[in-house]
């Protein structure tokens, strides 16, 4: 179903293991295939487990004053909770016979059905009677949400409940940053008894997660996250989070949401989307002081979608997230994308057939431009100036494997495991103890024509203090169709320089940036590389096509949507569509429907580019014909570098049924891309 679309955690491992034992031996790297992923943006930070290479003890009672001196509170100031969990969700098994099915997603997060805040990520852990249960001693490990530690001077206090095997057991909580770990330790259990203690913490941060793991599989309840706050007047006012639609019928649900300790009021909007993604509410700024609204008067026939915000009467926070009217789905039915309509220079309608149980979809929308003179063109200028929040010295992190559509100024860059400050990305191997290293992935591009020239990639980038003077910067370009790559680095500075690699070019390929470190000794928790910009071009003759993705829209209501177009430009268009729809454990996507050309007034209705070595390669009515003047293997691909058909091509005219879409044909040593109608 979404194979495709969303890569599993073990294609991340695979992705970029050997780094270690071969540190200069680019060329060795294995790469993933870059597919088209739709447009999730997500926030997490390093989650493996870490040891503390000088664990600090605290004494056999608890005592908190062995670990770090609480500040005494006074009357300026107050305890805010910043996150509680008791873990009632998961009711499945006992202690002592805990429940051993499966209740994390391939992305290393627990399920939203099992936690009260989304956001807990873990390695091992199973539910336990309303406790969690951690099974082992060597790789368990519980990650709370990331959290905003960043008042009374980083200073919070971890209240937790705990069981061990045994009263000599280790319970170990680590505090991390951006930064790295900056306070932890361990007690010991002292009894096989439930245990409650109150342990006090520095370091905090905007950006801070909290690591519970023992040497022995370990029982945990009650985790709550305080902090002692300012009661003077505050600037900002957080908008309410864990967000859900309960009792849902045909006319009307209940929203809910969580409290906001500082609000006295709510504002909840409800609304569902019209044409193009125009909002038409049903309830705007609708003012509760609860934490959740039964809503009726909904038409059934439309999906609605429901935000909060909080206020304190002066402050207003910024929208929750948006949440969803439905209830989940166990599948959603593949759209047939239709002809476009309202076509001129300016833009065209796309369409596409309903699919079943489909909440909304995914359009992406690809151009195909006919290289007019020979020369060197810029396919590629990326300043990364979409991100517009964070400094160097306090970074914010990307969802573990992200594509940035909305950050870039083209749709379909891809990063793991990667921050970012104002205007630069940040490549960061945090998750090097899980054979995972930070990755830079470009756009698909597609390319066809006789004589096309080489690639160059220009980069300009550095290494921060914490890298050492051998660290090296890597660039991939990956021939998309075979999945070979070629790999170029060059030593980093510590101040921006633009380092220049240079490639022959594919007819399909995508770039790979990296970094190495070998001096690294603390699995990738320091050490930042940064990039300041990326700049492509490539070699073209007059002739030549050169296609690439144009834009991502997620379209939430109707099966149509509206793509603008330059109108000062003779390029052509095609389009395809992904369904999506919420799952009991986040959403589900269909396959790709098929590929529709867009007739433009300015474009021509094929595109054939013959071969030089006697082969001739069109697409016709339901099939590409290949006529040959030799023997030959014909490879047939898709947009996504997929092989779609291959035979033995014989000395004449060769014919290959194939649905509508764009295809890139290899037969003998030509290529050429070709529409299929």
């Amino acid at each position: 179903m979404n194979t495709l679309f969303k890569k599993s955690f073990v294609a991340l491992t695979c992705a970029c293991t050997a780094i270690t034992a071969a540190a200069t031996d680019w060329n060795s790297r294995p790469v993933p295939t870059r597919n088209i992923t739709p447009n999730i943006a997500t926030t997490t930070i390093a989650r493996e487990r870490t040891a503390l290479p000088q664990a600090k003890q605290l004494d056999a009672a608890g005592n908190t004053v062995a670990w770090k001196t609480i500040v005494p509170q006074s009357e300026a100031r107050a305890t805010t909770t910043l996150l509680a969990e008791d873990f009632s969700l998961m009711t499945a098994g006992e202690v002592g016979n805990p429940d051993m099915t499966n209740i994390i997603g391939s992305d290393g997060y627990i399920y939203y059905d099992y936690v009260h805040t989304y956001g807990w990520a873990a390695i091992n852990v199973f539910q336990a009677g309303g406790s969690c249960y951690l099974a082992d001693g060597t790789t368990a490990s519980l990650n709370t949400p990331i959290l905003d530690l960043a008042d009374d001077n980083g200073n919070f206090t971890v209240n937790l409940s705990f069981k061990a095997q045994s009263a000599s057991d280790e319970i170990y909580i680590l505090a991390a940053t951006t930064a790295g770990p900056v306070d932890g330790g361990y007690i010991t259990a002292g009894t096989t008894d439930w245990r409650s203690v109150s342990l006090s913490f520095s370091g905090g941060a905007t950006q801070t997660m909290i690591q519970f793991y023992s040497k022995s599989p370990v029982y945990f309840d009650d985790i709550y996250i305080t902090q002692q706050t300012d009661t003077s007047t505050p600037t900002t006012i957080d908008a309410p989070s864990n967000l859900s639609a309960t009792d849902i019928t045909g006319t009307s649900f209940t929203a809910n949401w969580n409290e906001v300790t500082t609000a006295t009021n709510y504002l909840l909007d409800v609304f569902y989307y019209g044409t193009d993604n125009t909002k038409e509410y049903l309830l705007q700024d609708y003012e509760t002081t609860a934490t959740s609204h039964n809503v009726d008067g909904l038409d059934a026939s439309h999906i609605y979608y429901f935000t909060v915000q909080a206020t304190d009467g002066t402050l207003v926070s910024d929208e929750s997230v948006q949440t969803i009217v439905k209830e989940p789905s166990e599948s959603v039915g593949t759209p047939t994308a239709q002809p476009a309509t309202e076509v001129t220079d300016n833009g065209f309608r796309a369409n596409w057939t309903n699919a079943e149980n489909a909440a909304w979809y995914t359009l992406y929308t690809y151009n195909y431009r006919t290289i007019a003179a020979d020369g060197n063109y810029e396919i590629e200028n990326e300043s990364f100036d979409g991100f517009t929040e964070g400094t160097t010295d306090a970074p914010l992190y990307n969802g573990m494997d992200q594509i940035l559509n909305g950050y870039t100024v083209n749709p379909d860059w891809e990063a793991v495991t990667t921050l970012y400050c104002n205007g630069m990305i940040g490549l960061k191997n945090y998750y090097k103890i899980m054979d995972v290293y930070s990755s830079l992935y470009s756009p698909v591009y597609y390319t066809s024509g006789s004589s096309m020239g080489s690639v160059t990639v220009k980069v300009t980038a550095y290494r921060d203090a914490d890298c050492s003077n051998f660290t090296e910067i890597g660039v991939g370009c990956i021939d998309a169709t075979t999945q070979t790559p070629t790999w170029k680095s060059a030593t980093l500075s510590t101040s921006p320089q633009e380092y220049e690699f240079t490639f022959d070019a594919h007819e399909v390929y995508y770039l790979a940036i990296q970094f190495n470190d070998p001096n690294n000794a603390d699995y990738g928790q320091t050490g930042i590389v940064w990039i300041d910009n990326v700049t492509v071009t490539q070699q073209f003759s007059a002739g030549d096509l050169f296609s690439r993705m144009y834009s991502c829209d997620n379209v939430y209501s109707g099966n149509s949507f509206y793509v603008a177009t330059p109108a000062d430009n003779n390029d052509s268009y095609s389009y395809f569509v992904i369904a999506n729809t919420n799952g009991a454990n986040g959403s589900i996507y269909s396959d790709p429907s098929n590929e529709v050309e867009v007739q433009r007034p300015s474009s021509g209705t094929s595109i054939v580019v013959a071969g030089t070595d006697g082969a001739n390669i069109r697409g016709i009515q339901g099939a590409a014909e290949i006529t040959l003047d030799q023997d030959a293997r014909i490879d047939v691909y898709n947009t996504c570098g997929a092989l779609a058909a291959s035979i033995t091509g014989n000395k004449g005219l060769n014919s290959i049924s194939l649905p509508a879409g764009f295809y890139i044909i290899k037969a003998g040593t030509t290529t050429a891309k070709v529409i299929v109608k």
